[in-house]
């Protein structure tokens, strides 16, 4: 049924166009008009299919992601409300982070953090007090300071 819609409708504006343009007749020249536009208002995106083959374990999850804007006054509504939802998350952030509630759980978390590097640092010292430095180091280190360039061999 909407194939004989889209060919009645391609032959209404071909019609029009010839008989409205050319011949120079008003009523063909709506009727053209008017049959462009139910062919334009009438067309829908080709739906997108996927085929591929599931090995054992995986799944599919199938979403729908709404079509971006398409006019001006869209893109730019769709650009004021991104706006508004990055501000208002930036307020409730700056809110957040000036409260004291936030302030302690911070200084709670970077006393953690430093214990926990001490803890590490004490160990690594340890760890390193008793053993002999490895071989490598050993070459490396011994014959020459920062600035000295290396000699062809």
């Amino acid at each position: 049924m909407r194939r004989y819609l889209d060919r009645w409708a391609r032959q209404l504006v071909r019609r029009g166009v010839r008989s409205g343009l050319i011949e120079g007749s008003n009523v063909w020249l709506s009727i053209g008009a008017i049959a462009w536009l139910f062919r334009l208002l009438s067309k829908r995106p080709s739906p997108q299919v996927s085929v591929e083959q599931l090995r054992l374990g995986e799944s599919v999850i199938v979403s729908h992601v709404p079509a971006p804007p398409r006019s001006r006054r869209a893109k730019r509504k769709a650009a004021r409300k991104a706006a508004e939802l990055a501000q208002r998350r930036a307020k409730r952030q700056a809110k957040r982070e000036a409260s004291r509630r936030y302030a302690r759980a911070s200084a709670k978390a970077a006393e953690a953090g430093a214990a926990t590097e001490a803890d590490k640092a004490r160990k690594e010292a340890r760890s390193r007090k008793g053993r002999r430095p490895r071989r490598g180091d050993q070459s490396a280190r011994r014959g020459r300071s920062e600035g000295d360039a290396e000699e062809p061999t």
